[in-house]
């Protein structure tokens, strides 16, 4: 049985609101009861003029959530309404997948590209652009620290771009990545360890990216530009190495060196990776309930459903079957 609860927004025909997805945001995401709900302040309106899509799959994990979002262009603003809220203020943790997110808050800016990650503290007013088709980002909400050194170090990392790449943002990375696919063989006493665990890397990462910041460098760079085209390219059966290498105008030498410190460890295994968590959305969309399994394989570019089943339950715990929510 799925531990994951998925929430699915489709919208055709909108106002100039998205009062469905600012209400699942603040349920899955926020953890904030109905009764709450009037001590913050949240507007959700679409960029671009198309019809919206947006889903989150989350998660409980001890005193944390963990949660996929995924969802086309549109701007999120939150404040709270009160001075002395009841309503859980967590810390967000953002790891961007795929496409590009902007977060601002107390005269900050961050863009993100995937492998990059930021803070934001629900605290304060805060706003957030999804900026283009595809984003997709995992999100983690913790407790907000009361110990005086944290939230010193809070203080300096909200609304700030953070390299992922290396040392304990890597570390953490991998880890909040794998938690998430592994979440359905977690027994509670492991979900509860991995709270505690997860939410001291976090500060550990935060406190290393600040002592000794990373600046961008090419190969990171090149890195960005390789995944922004699989992203469009992730259907077609034949994509490989070659065929990336001859469309970005790199050699196959480059392409592996530019994922050589990437979370996902190569190319080949991002495009899995990729393809899987498509597959894993589309076969929890209460909207494609009746889709076979089969097709779902075939449209995201595996060629053998043996090979998607079992890459698909060595990632998610459970066969494509199960994953599917109950009817």
């Amino acid at each position: 049985m799925s531990l994951i609860n998925v929430v699915s927004v489709e919208l055709q025909k909108y106002e100039q609101a998205l009062p469905q997805w600012k209400d699942a945001l603040s349920t899955c995401v926020g953890r904030v009861s109905t009764a709450l709900k009037d001590q913050e302040s949240i507007h959700c309106v679409p960029v671009g003029g198309r019809p919206f899509s947006g889903r989150i799959e989350s998660a409980v994990l001890g005193d944390i959530i963990l949660a996929k979002l995924m969802a086309t262009a549109n701007h999120f603003q939150r404040s709270l309404l009160t001075e002395k809220p009841t309503l859980p203020v967590p810390v967000l943790l953002f790891i961007q997948l795929s496409g590009s997110n902007r977060f601002d808050q107390l005269g900050r800016s961050a863009t993100l590209h995937p492998g990059d990650w930021c803070l934001i503290d629900t605290l304060y007013p805060f706003d957030s652009w999804s900026l283009g088709a595809g984003v997709e980002v995992l999100v983690l909400a913790l407790g907000r620290p009361a110990d005086a050194e944290l939230l010193g170090l809070l203080e300096q990392g909200i609304a700030r771009r953070w390299d992922g790449r290396t040392g304990m943002s890597r570390v953490l990375q991998c880890t909040v990545l794998e938690m998430f696919g592994q979440m359905n063989r977690l027994v509670l006493s492991s979900r509860t360890s991995l709270d505690r665990a997860v939410t001291e890397m976090v500060w550990a990462a935060l406190r290393e990216q600040i002592e000794t910041p990373a600046a961008l460098g090419h190969q990171q760079r090149q890195c960005a530009r390789i995944k922004r085209y699989i992203e469009t390219q992730l259907d077609d059966a034949e994509l490989s190495v070659n065929v990336i290498a001859h469309a970005c105008g790199m050699s196959v030498r480059s392409i592996h060196r530019a994922f050589a410190s990437d979370p996902a460890g190569s190319v080949s295994n991002y495009i899995w990776l990729r393809r899987l968590s498509h597959c894993a959305a589309t076969l929890r969309d209460p909207g494609q309930a009746q889709r076979p399994i089969t097709e779902v394989c075939f449209s995201w570019g595996f060629k053998s459903t043996s090979h998607f089943s079992r890459l698909f339950k060595e990632r998610f715990g459970v066969p494509p079957r199960e994953y599917r929510p109950p009817a």
